[in-house]
């Protein structure tokens, strides 16, 4: 069979280049939220650290390094976090310490301006304080998984419509996210030459999360009802004591005593 010379002829096509930055920073973006939701869901210091316990340790930690106001009970503190992180790995040592840093740094150019008045002081308290805060609550992030922490909410009473909500939205971000992880795959492979309205294919991909959201919550809404679902959330049972709540109440009676001897000079 003798071909047309057409179609004998090479053909080179060499698209022009174009930056497609913004889809690639987009798609690691999710792909760092998504791997930080699983990680933290995987655990393994759950068993060893009661989330309860936890939480109302981690709350009074804040109120006392709220209320300081001397540099040697923050020094205090950070000596706790620093033997606390520890006993975490050191990829997770990097990310909370990178966060907090970050939160810290930002502090302080917000309070460089006192710096200048005169109140040089106490510039570096705020700081300080971010750094430790933030701190605290990457360590808690990283022992404690998201659903023991949303169960560990009705100790404080906090009603429950408001937990079935939190617990719901993470499950439904990860399904959302896998689901913006592949839109944006597909939109890099077909994005070949220069295209100058990158905003329309972004559109496309926010339109389409919307309208699957959309779906998805009408098909939660549908499977409650089909489910009786009175607004009662039931979170599944748990140990009501735990050793490590005796110990984190010792420790946090220790730095009270830190606190009252520190600030108040009893």
């Amino acid at each position: 069979m003798n071909l047309p010379e057409w179609a004998k002829q090479e053909e080179i096509y060499r698209p022009n280049r174009d930056r497609d930055y913004f889809i690639s920073r987009s798609l690691l973006r999710v792909m760092s939220v998504l791997a930080a939701i699983r990680r933290q869901a995987q655990t393994t210091w759950e068993k060893d650290v009661p989330a309860v316990g936890a939480l109302c340790f981690l709350l009074g930690w804040l109120l006392l390094s709220v209320a300081a106001h001397t540099m040697a009970f923050l020094i205090c503190q950070l000596a706790l976090e620093v033997v606390a992180l520890c006993f975490l790995t050191g990829q997770a040592s990097r990310r909370i310490l990178s966060s907090a840093g970050l939160a810290g740094l930002f502090s302080l150019m917000l309070m460089l301006p006192a710096f200048w008045w005169g109140n040089s002081g106490l510039v570096l308290l705020l700081p300080v304080k971010t750094f430790l805060t933030v701190t605290a609550l990457g360590i808690l992030q990283e022992c404690l998984p998201w659903n023991q922490l949303t169960r560990a909410l009705r100790f404080f009473h906090i009603p429950q419509p408001v937990i079935f909500l939190l617990d719901t939205t993470l499950r439904y971000v990860i399904l959302l996210g896998e689901m913006a992880e592949d839109l944006l795959t597909a939109l890099k492979l077909r994005s070949v030459g220069h295209n100058r309205k990158k905003h329309r294919a972004i559109g496309g991909v926010l339109g389409v999360l919307f309208l699957r959201s959309q779906e998805m919550s009408e098909v939660l809404y549908e499977a409650m009802v089909c489910r009786g679902f009175t607004g009662e959330y039931y979170p599944s049972p748990g140990k009501h004591f735990h050793w490590a709540d005796v110990f984190l109440l010792l420790v946090f009676l220790g730095y009270c005593y830190l606190f009252l001897s520190l600030e108040v000079h009893l």
